[in-house]
């Protein structure tokens, strides 16, 4: 089998229908949808069960609790029987017949990880945006491939943007990490690092849906998330401290300044009630030393300086720099089910 589709389910039953009925496009003699229930309590079930009482090439996992994206992604990736992986969120649509192309490249070129892009459409109007214009590449090592986006300031960390070769995940012990936000990033980076073969692709391979408000009833409950952004900070710190000198660990160095700088800049990003900003301040400041630690071992000119600024005065900071989110991957507009983060996911 060609192509696994991992699609971790949870309280999505006003977006579910639309997005199984792309998924079905997949040709079933090369692909199976892997739908793992994560325990909800809306009618995504039942959307579920008719789906694959109606498509062959579709299995329903259950598990056993709400574990969280993560989680459920992971019991896709066990479960998994394809040569390659896509995980797929089930409030967007993939765009079948690139997807399916993208993989069959992939397989071709023996790709350890293909990456592609992806265009973002409103849920009230349907209306379409382009996501960012990467640039179409030959094969090349991952790591490379992270340096060079991250050079044009087109990377983002997305696992949707992505097919993985199911057998290097294994080889290389990747899953995705359970507990915290943000857990795209800690996983694409060192895939790629670890990627031997990998390429970019100009398909649009995703319809990214947007959502309104939604920061709002996700981030707005507590400031948990500045201690996700601060872990984010010291695994990808400590995997750059393993690399080789090179461009790949540059630019990795310089993403971590990015992320340590937006857990102030997001304070007023987020639209935070004051109780929970006040929080996110105090988090902050506890941990400035720290955080402009990153930005200021950056190796960027502009991140250092602001980590600076951060360090010397936070407020100012949040001032000057606060709306003005990286472009990482961490910020999100729409609802995510983990269950102990309730993780949301980035445009």
């Amino acid at each position: 089998m060609l192509l696994s589709v991992v699609i971790p389910i949870y309280q999505v039953e006003a977006y579910l229908e639309d997005c199984l009925a792309r998924a079905a496009l997949l040709p079933q003699e090369a692909c199976e949808l892997l739908l793992v229930d994560d325990c909800g309590t809306d009618g995504s079930t039942a959307i579920a069960q008719r789906f694959v009482q109606a498509h062959a090439h579709a299995r329903l996992i259950r598990r056993a609790r709400n574990g969280g994206l993560s989680a459920a992604r992971n019991t896709g990736l066990d479960a998994a029987q394809g040569d390659y992986v896509y995980f797929l969120d089930s409030d967007d649509e993939p765009v079948p017949e690139a997807l399916l192309a993208l993989t069959r490249e992939a397989a071709r070129d023996g790709l350890d990880v293909a990456k592609a892009r992806f265009v973002f459409f409103d849920d009230e109007t349907g209306e379409e945006t382009p996501g960012p214009a990467i640039a179409e590449t030959p094969c090349m090592s991952g790591g490379a491939l992270l340096a060079a986006q991250c050079r044009a300031g087109v990377y983002e960390p997305m696992v949707w943007q992505c097919v993985y070769r199911r057998a290097f995940l294994t080889e290389h012990g990747l899953r995705m990490a359970e507990g915290l936000l943000f857990e795209d990033e800690l996983f694409q980076a060192p895939a790629l690092l670890a990627a031997e073969r990998a390429a970019a692709s100009g398909r649009v391979i995703l319809r990214y849906r947007q959502r309104a408000g939604s920061i709002m009833t996700s981030f707005a409950r507590s400031s948990r998330w500045c201690a996700s952004y601060l872990e984010v900070c010291r695994r990808l710190d400590a995997l750059g401290r393993t690399l080789p000198p090179g461009a790949a660990g540059r630019a990795l160095q310089k993403r971590v300044g990015q992320i340590a700088l937006s857990v102030l800049k997001n304070i007023p990003a987020y639209g935070l009630p004051p109780d929970i900003a006040r929080e996110a301040m105090d988090f902050a400041r506890a941990h400035i030393g720290e955080l402009s630690g990153y930005a200021l071992r950056s190796g960027d000119a502009l991140v250092a300086a602001q980590g600076l600024l951060m360090r010397l005065s936070p407020g100012a900071f949040v001032r000057l720099y606060g709306g003005n989110r990286h472009d990482a991957g961490c910020n999100s507009d729409k609802n995510r089910h983990d269950a102990g983060c309730n993780s949301d996911k980035t445009p």
